[in-house]
C-alpha cells in the first residue's frame, strides 16, 4: 500500500475545479468484511463482533500509524536552510585545573545550526459512517472524512490539503476531495459508473459527450481524439460512456463480452474486460489489482507500444 502521496494527484486537481471553494479530504471505500473483522481498521476502532460492524463516529490517528498521523498528533519541525545559521550554546563539565579531583565546573562551547520552525499538533480527527453496519455481507462501504474544511482561496491551501490527503493515505489506504457537507448520496454517486452504450458518432461529438457541461483544455480534447481513433481503427459495434462523480470514462464495445475503456481524468492505464465487465468495471484500481478477479480482464499501462499490446489483446478473444 502506497504510504504517501508527494504532491495533489491530477485526479484530484481536475475535481476541484467542480467543488466549490470549501472542500474536504474524504474517500469511500468498500472493505472486505473479514478483513474489517481480522483487524484491517483497529487502529481507528473499527471492529466486527457476530453481525454487528462497530464504527465511532470519528478517531485520532495513532502517531505509529505514519509520518502525517505523528505529526498530526506531536507537531513537527521544519529545518530553516533559507536562513543563516544562529550560534548556540551547549554545557560541558570539565575539570578544575586538568584534574577532576579539583572539582569540575561548566563550559559552554558555541555551535552553529540553522533555525527551527515549530509547526503544533493539529489534533484532526477522521470521521467515519457507514450506510449498513450488517457483518452478514460480504463487503461494507465506509465514507471517510478528514474533519477539517479547507477554503481553496487560502494561501495554504495546497499545504494544508496535502497534510489532510496523507493523513486519510496513512490510514484508509486511498485518498480523494469532497465538498464540504456532502450527503451521503452524493458519496454514492462517486462509487458506481453510470455506463451510455450508444452508436459510434463523429470525434467532435464524442468530445461533446465526454465533456458534456465542461470545456475541455487542448490537451483533453487532443488526447479524446487520439483515443477515439484508434478506438475506431478496432471496429467497434458501439461507444461507451460513463461517469462517477467527477471522473468521466469513455471505451468501445467491440462485442458483447469484450469492452476496453479507461478513465479520461488520469489515463495512467486502459482496461480490456471480457466476462460481467459492467460489474467489474464498478471495481476500484485496488479491487482490480487485488488478483481476486483472475483472467477476466487485462490492464494495459500507457507506455509505449499500448496500442499494440491492446491489437493483441483483442485479437486473442475475437478468435
Amino acid at each position: 500500500m502506497k504510504k504517501n502521496v508527494r504532491k495533489i494527484p491530477g485526479t484530484i486537481q481536475s475535481q476541484l475545479k467542480h467543488l466549490g471553494r470549501y472542500v474536504i479530504a474524504a474517500y469511500v471505500r468498500t472493505y472486505e468484511t473479514t478483513k474489517l473483522a481480522s483487524g484491517e481498521l483497529k487502529h481507528l476502532g473499527i471492529s466486527v463482533s457476530g453481525d454487528k460492524i462497530t464504527i465511532p463516529d470519528s478517531a485520532l490517528p495513532p502517531a505509529r500509524i505514519g509520518k502525517y498521523s505523528d505529526r498530526n498528533l506531536n507537531g513537527y519541525e521544519v529545518v530553516r536552510k533559507d536562513l543563516k545559521k544562529q550560534t548556540h550554546y551547549h554545557s560541558v563539565e570539565t575539570p578544575n585545573w586538568g584534574d577532576f579531583s579539583y572539582g569540575t565546573h561548566d563550559v559552554n562551547l558555541p555551535y552553529e545550526k540553522y533555525p527551527r520552525d515549530f509547526h503544533g499538533p493539529q489534533h484532526v480527527r477522521i470521521k467515519m459512517a457507514c450506510p449498513s453496519e450488517n457483518a452478514k455481507a460480504d463487503r461494507t462501504m465506509i465514507i471517510f472524512e478528514v474533519d477539517k474544511v479547507l477554503d481553496q482561496e487560502a494561501r495554504d491551501f495546497k499545504a494544508s490539503l496535502l497534510e489532510c490527503l496523507n493523513l486519510l493515505q496513512e490510514n484508509v489506504g486511498a485518498c480523494g476531495v469532497q465538498k464540504a457537507g456532502a450527503t451521503t448520496a452524493e458519496y454514492l454517486k462517486t462509487m458506481r459508473v453510470a455506463w451510455e452504450i450508444l452508436p459510434p458518432g463523429t470525434v467532435e461529438e464524442v468530445i461533446t459527450r465526454v465533456f458534456k457541461g465542461c470545456t475541455p483544455t487542448k490537451e483533453e480534447a487532443s488526447s479524446i481524439t487520439d483515443r477515439y481513433n484508434f478506438l475506431m481503427s478496432l471496429k467497434p459495434e458501439k461507444l461507451i460512456y460513463g461517469t462517477s462523480g467527477f471522473q468521466r470514462y469513455f471505451g468501445a464495445l467491440i462485442h458483447e463480452r469484450l469492452v476496453i475503456f479507461e478513465n479520461i481524468e488520469y489515463g495512467n492505464a486502459i482496461y480490456v474486460m471480457f466476462e460481467d465487465w459492467k460489474d467489474l468495471s464498478q471495481r476500484s484500481r485496488t479491487e482490480l489489482l487485488s488478483g481476486r478477479y483472475g483472467n477476466n480482464f487485462d490492464r494495459v499501462l500507457h507506455v509505449s507500444g499500448w496500442k499494440k499490446k491492446v491489437r493483441a489483446i483483442i485479437k486473442r478473444h475475437v478468435q
